[in-house]
Formats: structure tokens, C-alpha cells, sequence
């Protein structure tokens, strides 16, 4: 303990003073000093990755971890790309769907090595759940009739991470308004790169409905209880290649065996290539994906773009259609402040026109390709163009709560964001074979409005979102998945 005296001269005051900058100078110097190791490491000198500690895969293999990582045993990396190297990696992670959480920190140990510990919280990967489907597109569409007969009910078995290799398997048995019974198996890699994988799937589905037409831009149904009117049958196999962490390649071999009742066929006779109860087709189409978005269940910033060709029909089966496809899809996210976010989307579709039965003319209203505003209409033909804009504001940024009365950790931790979202959708459709009822295709219509966004946990988006269309006509949404 250093005890002071008084000063008395202006002199020794200012020693005083003085004695104690130099003091202070020198304890921080020293300070900064004994602590240099992590100063001059993270400012200057590069770092050495020494070891990769994974904790918390009980089932991931660890090369599955490993394929997904920007850096490497024995990697050297700049400061400042240290820290974006580990974030980008922590995203990877979390795009391959297999955990709720991951945790990337590192320490150094000694001079400018470092250490990289991964902490993993897996997710649960069997799901012996009921199923409880709506069978209109939507759920907008669904609520105006009410109707629990359109609906499906049975269950699923599915087992994803399967052998710890990222591997799924999916039995599925469907009753109700669709009678679906169906096997996939999908294995991400088959060869020691870590860059070729199969997809396999088979299904065999019947209806005492099938929708037949469109008539004012909305479809049409043809319903006999008790008998069933379509029955439907697909198998594929599909080959991906993963290039890099980014670019993905799939091509897909694909059968269809589709069989309507006559009355079908009777009620229109373009709903299959020729008045024939009965349409097979093989289909050959090749996709490529270049994807650097944050988070493919949710976006905020990065941008992902696809294109795809198709070949429907090979000439090979009799009343098979022959057609041609191209589609591509741009996708841009960008944050404009610590709580602003904006994103947009283009998608369009050149289709060959000669040939195409109804069947085979799907377009806008269908899945997440449609205009915000339209839920209760379909667009059908053979090209269009959709575009999809959002500005987010986060209204409760991500957070995480953990629920006490749950011992699981696969369950007790929730993650939590709600964003309030203002949009603006438009899109147009090429129909040059069944637009004479159809008002809507082959001119410009768009949406408006406001929604919120409310994301959890498990890839889980809930959208309520309050709309208008072209036709002055608006209402409350609800939709399960992000936008685009």
C-alpha cells in the first residue's frame, strides 16, 4: 500500500501529477503487455487454427459437421476474416437442418494458435406423428367452406439424421380426401468426397375428387362419394451434386402414371394430352442452385439464385405429353439498419406452348408461387413472371427462452422472432390455351399490404398477413413458411 502526502508547492503538484501520468502510462503499457498474446494476435498476426473441439453430436457423424465448415486443422486465417469465417460457418450448420442451435467459439492457447470449440444442441430426428393435411391449396381456401371432409388425416413415420449421416426416411400413410401411401430415402453422400448424393421416392394416391378446369380464375371440382376418380402413381431417383459449400446440382428421373374417370375426360377434353382417360409420363429435368443466403428457412441477407430446365415426355409411352420448360429465380436479402430488412424475388417460367394439356399448365396459385392478396385464385398457363418484395422490421429480434417444465434440451430452448413485414407482389401470366374464362391471365396484377412474421424454432414461420389485389378486394392470411 503506497501511502501519498500532501504537496504544498506548485512544484511538487505538478511532479505529483506528473509521476502519476507516468505511473498510469506504465501500469497499462504493462497491462496491454502481459495480455499482448490476444492483442497483437487479433491486430496483427494471423491465427493458426491448432485444434476443431465438436460437443453435443451424440448422433451427427463428425464429418458431417466438418463438411460443412469454412476452415480446417491447421488453417491460417487473417484477424479480421477470423470472426466472418466462424459466423458464416455457424449458418452452414444451421441450413442443414440437424440442430436447434450451434455455438461457435474460439480460445487461444498459446503465441497466435487457437482453439475452435462447436457446441451443438442436435435436433429430435424421429417423428412418429398424426397427420392432419388440408387438401386445398391453402389454408385461406380451406377456411371459406369449413369442410373437415377436405381434409387428410393418418401419419408418418419419418427418421431424419439416419445413422448419424444426414440420411431421411419417410413412410407415409395418408387417409381421408387423399388416400396416400409413400416411401423416400434420401442419403446426401454416397462417395468419399462428400459431394454426390441419391434421392429416392415412390407414391401411389387416390381421390374421390379431382379438380378438372379452371372457370373465372378459380378451380373447378368434380366430386363422386364413394368412387374413386383419380389415381395416381409416381416414382424418381435423383442425383446431387454438391459443388463447394454453395452450388448444388440436381438431375431427376421421374415416372407418372395419372388415371381419371371418363367423366373427367367428358367434362374436358384437354385435361390430358388426348381425350384419353389415362396419361403416363417420363420426365427428365436438371436444376442448379447457387444459395449464400443467412438462413434458407428465413432470410435476412445474403441472395440465392436457381434455374431449372424440364423435359416432359420422352416419346418413349403412348399418351404422353411433349413439353419443354426453363425457370429461374433470383432472391436478394440486405439489411438497411441494425433492425430494417429487405429482400426481393424474381421468378419466371418459359414454357413450350404447342401440346400442353390442362394437366400440365399449373402456373401462379399453387405452393409459395403466387401473388400475396390472391389466395382464393389461380393463374394457369404457359409462362409468367412473379415478383415478391418485403421491408421487415424487427419487432422482437431473435431471442431465446428456456421453458422450465422441459427436461429435454432438444425441446427446452426456444428461439423467438416476430418481424412486422409490409410487401408488395405483382406477376403476369402467358396463357394462349385457356384463357377465354380466365379474366386474370395475361394481364399485370399485383398485391399489397402488411403482415407479421412470427419464427421459431425447427424451421417453423407463421405469416398473418393483411392484403389487397388489383380487383380492390383485401382480407386476413394466414400462411405456414416464409414468402420466399
Amino acid at each position: 500500500m503506497i501511502v501519498l502526502k500532501k504537496f504544498y508547492s506548485e512544484g511538487s503538484l505538478f511532479l505529483f501529477l506528473f509521476s502519476c501520468f507516468i505511473l498510469f502510462s506504465t501500469s497499462k503499457v504493462s497491462a496491454q503487455q502481459s495480455d499482448s498474446t490476444l492483442v497483437d494476435s487479433l491486430t496483427l498476426s494471423p491465427s493458426i487454427i491448432d485444434r476443431i473441439i465438436i460437443t453435443g453430436n451424440y448422433k451427427t457423424k463428425e464429418y458431417i459437421i466438418l463438411r460443412e465448415l469454412l476452415f480446417h486443422d491447421g488453417d491460417t486465417l487473417p484477424p479480421f476474416v477470423l470472426e466472418s469465417t466462424l459466423n458464416k460457418s455457424r449458418e452452414n450448420l444451421m441450413n442443414i437442418g440437424l440442430f436447434n442451435f450451434v455455438d461457435i467459439h474460439y480460445f487461444r492457447s498459446f503465441q497466435n494458435r487457437v482453439d475452435i470449440h462447436i457446441e451443438l444442441i442436435e435436433r429430435w430426428y424421429i417423428w412418429p406423428v398424426p397427420v392432419f393435411e388440408l387438401a386445398d391449396r391453402n389454408f385461406n381456401e380451406w377456411w371459406q367452406k369449413r369442410d373437415l371432409s377436405r381434409t387428410n388425416y393418418g401419419a408418418y413415420i419419418r427418421q431424419d439424421n439416419f445413422r448419424g449421416r444426414d440420411e431421411t426416411i419417410k413412410l407415409q400413410l395418408v387417409l381421408g380426401y387423399s388416400q396416400r401411401l409413400g416411401l423416400y430415402y434420401n442419403i446426401p453422400y454416397i462417395n468419399r468426397k462428400q459431394n454426390l448424393g441419391l434421392t429416392f421416392g415412390i407414391s401411389a394416391t387416390r381421390n374421390e375428387e379431382v379438380n378438372y378446369n379452371t372457370v373465372e380464375n378459380k378451380i373447378v371440382f368434380y366430386k363422386d362419394k364413394g368412387t374413386t376418380v383419380r389415381n395416381d402413381m409416381q416414382s424418381y431417383l435423383t442425383l446431387t451434386k454438391r459443388n463447394g459449400l454453395y452450388q448444388y446440382y440436381n438431375t431427376t428421373l421421374e415416372y407418372r402414371n395419372t388415371n381419371v374417370v371418363d367423366t373427367i375426360i367428358d367434362l374436358n377434353n384437354n385435361f390430358f394430352i388426348d381425350p384419353y382417360p389415362r396419361q403416363q409420363q417420363i420426365s427428365l429435368s436438371w436444376s442448379y442452385r447457387l444459395d449464400k443466403r443467412d438462413y434458407q428457412s428465413y432470410a435476412l441477407r445474403g441472395y440465392m439464385f436457381q434455374l431449372d430446365v424440364s423435359k416432359i415426355g420422352m416419346g418413349l409411352l403412348p399418351h404422353e405429353p411433349d413439353l419443354m420448360s426453363i425457370a429461374a429465380n433470383v432472391r436478394y436479402y440486405r439489411p438497411v439498419s441494425s433492425r430494417f430488412y429487405t429482400g426481393i424475388s424474381v421468378k419466371g417460367r418459359v414454357m413450350q406452348r404447342e401440346s400442353g394439356p390442362y394437366f400440365n399448365q399449373r402456373a401462379l396459385g399453387y405452393l409459395f408461387d403466387y401473388i400475396r392478396g390472391y389466395e382464393y385464385y389461380v393463374m394457369n398457363g404457359q409462362d409468367f413472371v412473379l415478383l415478391h418484395t418485403n421491408l421487415k422490421f424487427a419487432l422482437l429480434p431473435t431471442k431465446v427462452y428456456a421453458l422450465p417444465v422441459i427436461g429435454s434440451e432438444k425441446f427446452k430452448k426456444v428461439p423467438i422472432a416476430i418481424y412486422l413485414n409490409a410487401f408488395y407482389d405483382g406477376g403476369i401470366v402467358s396463357d394462349q390455351k385457356f384463357s377465354e374464362n380466365n379474366p386474370l391471365s395475361n394481364t399485370y396484377q399485383n398485391g399489397y399490404g402488411i403482415g407479421l412474421d412470427y419464427v421459431t424454432y425447427y424451421d417453423l414461420v407463421f405469416r398473418f398477413e393483411y392484403a389487397w389485389n388489383k380487383m380492390g378486394e383485401n382480407g386476413l392470411f394466414f400462411h405456414i413458411g416464409a414468402a420466399f
